[in-house]
C-alpha cells in the first residue's frame, strides 16, 4: 500500500470522530484562529528553536476537553480521484478503551472497532474483515501512533503529549507548538483568545507527504468549546479530503454499547504492507 493509501485509511480512522456535549448542534458556531502562514510572525531566523525555547522561556496552557463516554451522530463526506461520496455514521466512544463506528447505506456497510492495541474492520458488504495492530502502524509509518493520538484527535485535543523538545511560540494570529518525532514535523495552532487547538499541519520529511486537520467550526457548551466540522486533508502523488459534520452528540456517564463480533463466514484480510 503507497503512503498516502496508508495515510488515508489511518486519517479516516483518526478523524472519524469528533467531540460535544448533547444537543442537535443548534447553537451559533464559532470559527477561532487563522490558517493562514503569510500573517505569522516568527521570531528572529537567526535564533535557533532551542535558543528561543531557553532565551524566551514560552509556554502557554492549551484547553483540553475531558469525557466519560460519547456518543455521536455524523456525516462523512470523502473525495478523491476516485471517489466523491458522503455517508452516514454513528460512533460510541468510552475514554481509554474502544472506539466504535457503525457505517450505514440504508443496511450497515462497515463496522470498526478500536482498542488500545488493534484496529478491527469489519466489511459487511464483502464478508471480509481486517486488522491491523498500532506497533504494525508505527512500525509502517516510522512514527508512534498509539490509541491516545486517535483518542485526543477525536475530541480536538493535541494528537501528540508535550516533550521538553517542542518550541511554544506565541504569534500575533494564533499560538502554536511546534513538535519534531522522527521524520515527522507537526505544527498545532491554537486560538490566542480560547487556547483551543483549531489546525495541525504534519509533514513527514522522508515521503514530502502532508497532513492537514482543520477544525473549522467550534460550539461552546458548559464553558467548553467542541469542533463540529472537521476537515482532513492529505497531500502526497494523489489528494484525499475528508470532512466530518456533526448532526448531534452526547455526553454520557451511562452505559453504552460497542458491539463488535465476526461473524461465520468471513475470512480475514490481510492490508497490503501492514
Amino acid at each position: 500500500m503507497k503512503v498516502l493509501q496508508k495515510l488515508f485509511f489511518l486519517g479516516f480512522i483518526i478523524v472519524a470522530v469528533s467531540s460535544c456535549r448533547s444537543h442537535k448542534m443548534k447553537k451559533n458556531s464559532i470559527v477561532l484562529g487563522k490558517t493562514a502562514t503569510d500573517s505569522v510572525v516568527v521570531v528572529a531566523d537567526s535564533v535557533s528553536k532551542t535558543e528561543i525555547v531557553e532565551k524566551e522561556k514560552v509556554y502557554f496552557e492549551t484547553k483540553e476537553i475531558d469525557f466519560v463516554k460519547l456518543k455521536i451522530k455524523s456525516k462523512i463526506s470523502i473525495k478523491t480521484a476516485k471517489i466523491d461520496q458522503t455517508i452516514p455514521a454513528t460512533i460510541h466512544v468510552k475514554k481509554d478503551s474502544v472506539i466504535w463506528i457503525s457505517i450505514a447505506l440504508g443496511l450497515e456497510a462497515a463496522r470498526i472497532s478500536i482498542n488500545p492495541d488493534s484496529i478491527f474492520l469489519l466489511d459487511r458488504l464483502n464478508r471480509k474483515y481486517y486488522k491491523v495492530s498500532f506497533n504494525e502502524l508505527s512500525t509502517s509509518f516510522d512514527f508512534d501512533i498509539n490509541f491516545n493520538m486517535v483518542q485526543s484527535l477525536l475530541v480536538g485535543n493535541l494528537p501528540v503529549n508535550k516533550d521538553s523538545s517542542d518550541i511554544f511560540r506565541k504569534l500575533t494570529d494564533f499560538n502554536s507548538i511546534s513538535q519534531s518525532r522522527s521524520s515527522v514535523e507537526i505544527e498545532n495552532r491554537f486560538d490566542l483568545f480560547q487556547n483551543k487547538l483549531f489546525f495541525i499541519d504534519a509533514k513527514d520529511k522522508k515521503t514530502d507527504t502532508k497532513l492537514n486537520i482543520n477544525y473549522k467550526s467550534f460550539i461552546s457548551e458548559d464553558n467548553k468549546l467542541v469542533p463540529t466540522i472537521i476537515s482532513l486533508l492529505i497531500l502526497g502523488k494523489n489528494e484525499a479530503r475528508i470532512e466530518f459534520e456533526h448532526s448531534k452528540f452526547d455526553f454520557l456517564d451511562r452505559n453504552i454499547r460497542f458491539p463488535f463480533n465476526i461473524p461465520k463466514g468471513y475470512s480475514l484480510e490481510k492490508i497490503p504492507n501492514f
